[in-house]
């Protein structure tokens, strides 16, 4: 695995506070795309590609889940689960059968179709189910997202913990960088419109079979 030792000691500490940032992020990006090998490359342009909402297709997460890399693998399984259990639990609260809403197969979405308990039966196999449940029975709308957000936050450094100089630790950075842009980019009015957005998407955007990459 090829070490980018030089291009990561010059990145800037980053936090997630969902204050406006003075991150360049546009120019971060940039600069750590411009400075890696075009097998690399191609990691990053299928973060980036997965990082938006439209994209997250059924197709996309089983070529992902394919993928040589161990940062996409591990992430976006955990991503998948995320999105699973936040549809269930949507389509619960609406008297909706969620598995029409479902992405996949996997012992998640298995128990989903199934389970009559609280947490869907997902605790068993996915560790965060809990808390991201009790993070979506929360009547603060923003508190909600950042909430999930600062979940993915914890989840990419846990990936990355022994990463130091690789790949797997640029993608963890970029990705990070991508949450904070997102955020940079609304206001409290503008952020109340991308969550309903964002359960508009949940409820009924998945396309199951769609060749986007």
């Amino acid at each position: 695995m090829r070490n980018y030792q030089y291009l990561i000691a010059g990145l800037p500490e980053i936090i997630l506070d969902f204050e406006r940032s003075n991150y360049d992020v546009d120019a971060i990006l940039e600069d750590a795309y411009i400075n890696i090998p075009a097998k690399d490359k191609r990691y990053i342009d299928w973060l980036i590609f997965g990082f938006k909402g439209e994209n997250l297709t059924s197709h996309f997460y089983r070529e992902v889940m394919h993928s040589q890399n161990r940062f996409l693998k591990e992430y976006f399984k955990f991503d998948l689960n995320i999105r699973n259990l936040q549809a269930a639990f949507l389509a619960r609260k609406n008297s909706i059968n969620p598995e029409e809403f479902l992405i996949g197969s996997s012992p998640v979405t298995e128990t989903i179709k199934t389970s009559k308990a609280a947490d869907f039966g997902a605790s068993e196999f996915f560790e965060e189910a809990s808390k991201l449940l009790t993070i979506l029975s929360g009547s603060n709308i923003l508190d909600r997202e950042q909430n999930i957000d600062m979940l993915r936050w914890k989840k990419v450094s846990e990936i990355t913990i022994f990463s130091y100089f690789d790949i797997d630790f640029l993608l963890g950075f970029i990705l990070k960088i991508l949450i904070i842009k997102r955020w940079d980019a609304l206001d409290k009015k503008k952020g109340a419109i991308l969550f309903k957005q964002l359960v508009e998407e949940v409820r009924g955007s998945y396309r199951k079979e769609e060749d986007i990459i």
